[in-house]
This record gives C-alpha cells, structure tokens and sequence, in this order.
C-alpha cells in the first residue's frame, strides 16, 4: 500500500512539473502603429496580442530618449542573468547593442512566448523596485505593452480613438522631498445583471491589494455583488486596494463640516450621490475615527483628477459607474468655501461602485 501510494506522489509530481514548465504561447501578428512622443509622430513596429500591442523594449527606449523632452524620462535597458529580471536603467541614453542587425517585425505571424522575467527600474529615490509584466519573447526580445512600461518610468499615456494614436507626454520631475498623496482604501463592488466574467485593472502604484492583484483581478461577478477571485477560487464581498500617486486634490469647492456631524453628513450625502447603506456604512466605519475628533472638517470630493491619476479599466465597460474619493483636511476654525455639487449615480446595467478617501 505505501509503494502504491509512493508511486502515485511520484506521478503526481512529474505531471505538476510537466504543466508549471510549459511555456505560454500567444500567436503575435506584426503591425505599425503610430505613436506620438512629446508631440513628435512616429510610426513603430509591434505585435498583436490578443487585441493589445506589444512593443519591443529597445525600440521604446530609443524613441524615449530621442523624443521625450524630460531626461528622467529617457533610459537604457540591460539584463541580469543571475537573478533574471530586464533592468530599466532611467536617467540616462539609450546606447544600441554594438554590432546588432537592425531588427524589422517582417509580415509573418510568431509565436510569442510568455516571458519570466521581471522588470526592474529605479525610482528617484534611488530605490528599486520591480513588476512583473506581461511581456512575450519573440525573436529572442521581449516586447511590452507601452502603456505599462509608461506607468514604470511616470509617463503620461493616452490613447487618440478617432486617430487611433498612442501618445506619449512627459511629465513635470517629481523631486525625492515631494510627498505622494496615499490613496487610502479604496474597495471596489460589481453589480452584473447576471453572472458576468469581470477583468479589473488600476493604473496606479499600488502598494497593497486584498485579494492578490497579478496583473489584474479577473472574477466572476453575480448580480448581488458577490465575486469569486479566479485566482484562489474564494468569494470575496469587494475588490480592495491601496496606492501613492501625484494628482492634486482640489479644495475649491467642498464642505466644512463639525466633527461631531461627520456621520450625519456623509449619511446624506453618499445616500444623495445613491451609494446603498452597506456601501455608505463601509465608507463612515472606516473614515469616521479620522474624522470624528476634529473640531472641523474641510471636505471635498475629487472626480476628473480622481480618475485621471488612478485609472480604473473593467472589462466588460460598465453601464454606469460612481467613483467617490473624499479628501479632507482637519481644521481648528471653518472656512468660507463654495458648496460643491455632487453627482447622482444611475444604477441602471452593470453598475460599478468604489469609495476612498485621503487625509491632506
């Protein structure tokens, strides 16, 4: 009976090892698309994979470092094979491999292969940090979304839709004395109106994520809310992340509300811009202890800024959506400041709601 049960485990394991070994392969088809840099047109060589392109490494960071006005933004690449990750080296040119052929896509379809290695690159700190991007090998290269690569090096990425351009702006230096502004728990909730498959992303730094992040959040997602996380097969309530970033919060317009009325202003107010009481209750138990004490609140809810530097991607595209992110600051004696008109959220199709806030 133990030899049996020995002979079993061996299989097992050989059958394991066989799957985690097998490369992933992508059919990838050549194209030219037009990308801007700074203003400047260029037409350049990619692959098609799975309706998204794929840029090799080295031809981004020679167009970086010949177009992009700001230095920080220009940078070479190398590798190390010892610990087997590309490095992005910033703040410096980009230097061709001596003696390379120039490499040309060709017309043919490849195979890309997915590949293991990840990307390290080094803020301006000077501390490292890596991602594990969805990169594929093709030709002995690597190729890369643009616009991953672009969040790396704190490119600013948009994409033309009646032209069908990418573009590429450089961004003011963010010196090491700036603080980032912590975008403190935000969850996200999906509502389908049936069982739907659900892809989440957020274009941001993110520095913690509940369930694992993986390049994404892919689940199952039923009308009540509930999902199921295809990653780890359990069922979770929300989706949870947190993340730095620069965008600047505007006080232009807002509330300034007592401390000991904070319950009774966001009671009316989320209820107003029609987040339900599970969602609302989640937002006050969280943010009241911050809130509670102080002798005045000066409250203001961020939207286009918002969604500008913490982008939200969900596939399939959501019917209506309600992104609330409070930023607040205490204060000793109220201000005068312009009452800010608030959205009503129409919870109609697939409806998708999030909430987070920071302390200024």
């Amino acid at each position: 009976m133990k030899r049996f049960f020995a002979m079993m485990l061996a299989v097992c394991m050989m059958g394991t090892t066989a799957y985690a070994a097998e490369p992933e392969m992508k059919m990838a088809i050549p194209n030219q698309q037009e990308v801007t840099w700074d203003g400047h047109d260029t037409i350049m060589q990619c692959y098609n994979i799975d309706g998204y392109n794929y840029f090799r490494l080295r031809d981004v960071a020679e167009a970086a470092t010949q177009y992009m006005k700001e230095e920080w933004h220009h940078f070479d690449v190398g590798y190390n094979p010892e610990f087997r990750f590309i490095e992005i080296k910033r703040n410096r040119d980009y230097v061709p491999v001596e003696g390379a052929p120039v490499y040309t896509i060709g017309t043919t379809e490849k195979e890309g292969i997915r590949s293991s290695a990840r990307v390290m690159a080094q803020d301006l700190w000077g501390l490292n940090f890596s991602r594990d991007l969805e990169g594929y090998v093709i030709d002995g290269y690597t190729f890369y979304k643009v616009r991953d690569l672009a969040r790396m090096l704190d490119i600013r990425v948009d994409w033309c839709e009646t032209e069908k351009v990418i573009e590429l702006n450089s961004l003011p230096s963010k010196y090491p004395d700036d603080t980032p502004i912590a975008y403190r728990k935000p969850i996200l909730y999906l509502y389908p109106e049936e069982t739907t498959e659900v892809s989440v992303k957020v274009d941001c730094d993110l520095t913690v994520t509940y369930p694992s992040y993986n390049d994404g959040w892919k689940v199952t997602a039923q009308p009540d809310g509930t999902l199921t996380n295809h990653a780890d097969g359990k069922e979770y309530s929300y989706l949870f992340w947190e993340g730095e970033g620069y965008g600047e919060m505007d006080f232009s317009e807002g509330f300034v509300v007592k401390g000991e009325d904070t319950v009774a202003f966001l009671q009316e107010k989320l209820s107003a811009m029609g987040m339900t009481p599970r969602e609302y209750n989640e937002f006050i138990v969280y943010w009241l202890p911050y809130m509670l004490d102080n002798a005045y609140n000066l409250i203001s809810f961020q939207w286009e800024n918002y969604d500008e530097s913490a982008k939200l991607n969900i596939t399939p595209e959501p019917d209506n959506m309600l992104r609330v992110f409070m930023a607040f600051k205490a204060l000793e004696e109220p201000v005068d400041i312009p009452e800010q008109k608030l959205p009503t959220l129409q919870r109609e199709g697939f409806t998708v709601v999030e909430w987070g806030g920071t302390e200024m």
